[in-house]
């Protein structure tokens, strides 16, 4: 019984608000083209050379602005999977966390997301 009710909270937790589809960028959203530019688009994060399809999203406790995923991702001849942080701050920069890095991004707001 104890089992169920823990099961049915888990269920009924809120699951945090991801960070906002759009096109964003390290350096300039100004530059055609840039190696610094993120687009973020329903589950999948496209960075310059690679793209990863995100799973299982999961809300973290106390911070209202982060989800973690699985992120399944494949770029330059690879495949991989990794733990992604996704999570927006204050002015809507997209923070994205790895397993020993993390970067900020500013949205681009004149950019749309162009996904193939």
């Amino acid at each position: 019984m104890r089992a169920a009710a823990i099961a049915m909270n888990m269920l009924a937790a809120p699951l945090a608000a991801a960070p906002a589809d759009g096109v964003y960028d390290g350096f300039d959203c100004a530059a055609p083209v840039s190696d610094q530019r993120v687009t973020l688009q329903g589950d999948r994060i496209v960075y310059f050379e690679s793209s990863c399809r995100l799973t299982d999203p999961r809300s973290v406790e106390g911070w209202e602005t982060a989800t973690l995923y699985w992120a399944d991702c494949r770029g330059e001849g690879q495949e991989w999977r990794e733990r992604t942080l996704l999570m927006t701050r204050m002015g809507g920069d997209l923070i994205v966390i790895g397993n020993g890095w993390a970067e900020r991004y500013a949205p681009c707001p004149n950019l749309q997301p162009k996904l193939d």
